[in-house]
């Protein structure tokens, strides 16, 4: 239409004129007069009919490999960053933000596991090292079998707010295993010291130590080694018995 109205402005032709006649073929799919009369009037100050002005402001979608390259990389210097701040670090519209992501980078957003405590490089040698020795004794002819494997863990359990999982979560690529963070608190004096053992049946013995006492050799064979055995002998004594009765 718009080069239509250019024409017939051309031939002279008023802007009430050039709308009826519109207005005539088109019917209501026709543009307005109020619009007729805007293009009649820029054709009549010399503008071109397929010259566009530069608009004002960010275009509706700026989804390019620039744009896209600037999200990744802000991403991977903060994987919590949300969609919004990443709007205003690139000047972006929301949807573009959101095209990038999803779209492009093939990324979504998930929240990091909670663990008790991060390992160090030597803490996780030495669990290799105690693995690959117990796969020794447990090897098709080794002396050991699997049931007879007791674990035991101990730790302390403080007393502390915990804060929302939702902070923790990131942007992640779909590749790869679920990140992991520790998990913080506001931690306060008076934590629990506790000791479980466990074997394939479940847990064997848990022991809670005791207030104003500190853990040493002594009371860790007196007293928590022996409600292992003790378990362990009366879960031997069932087994035992149920075969019997079989």
């Amino acid at each position: 239409m718009r080069f239509y109205i250019f024409m017939r402005c051309k031939l002279g032709e008023s802007a009430k004129l050039i709308h009826e006649t519109l207005h005539t073929v088109c019917g209501d799919c026709a543009c307005s007069y109020q619009t007729v009369w805007g293009w009649v009037k820029e054709f009549n100050e010399g503008k071109e009919p397929h010259f566009d002005c530069p608009l004002h402001g960010r275009p509706k979608s700026c989804v390019n490999e620039q744009t896209i390259a600037s999200t990744k990389k802000d991403i991977d210097e903060d994987p919590h960053i949300s969609v919004r701040e990443l709007c205003d670090t690139n000047g972006l519209s929301y949807g573009t933000v959101h095209t990038n992501i999803t779209e492009h980078l093939r990324m979504k957003k998930i929240c990091a596991g909670w663990i008790p405590h991060l390992l160090t490089v030597d803490q996780k040698r030495e669990r290799v090292r105690c693995a690959m020795e117990l796969l020794n004794m447990f090897e098709p002819h080794g002396p050991k079998r699997l049931f007879d494997i007791v674990p035991g863990d101990e730790t302390r359990f403080p007393f502390f707010i915990i804060p929302q999982k939702r902070l923790n979560r990131m942007w992640v690529d779909g590749q790869g295993d679920r990140p992991v963070v520790f998990r913080p608190g506001f931690q306060s004096r008076k934590r629990m010291f506790v000791t479980v053992f466990f074997n394939y049946r479940g847990s064997l013995a848990i022991d809670i130590l005791p207030q104003d006492t500190t853990m040493t050799a002594t009371y860790y064979v007196q007293d928590v080694l022996s409600q292992v055995k003790s378990a362990i002998n009366e879960q031997r004594s069932k087994v035992s018995t149920s075969r019997t009765f079989r």
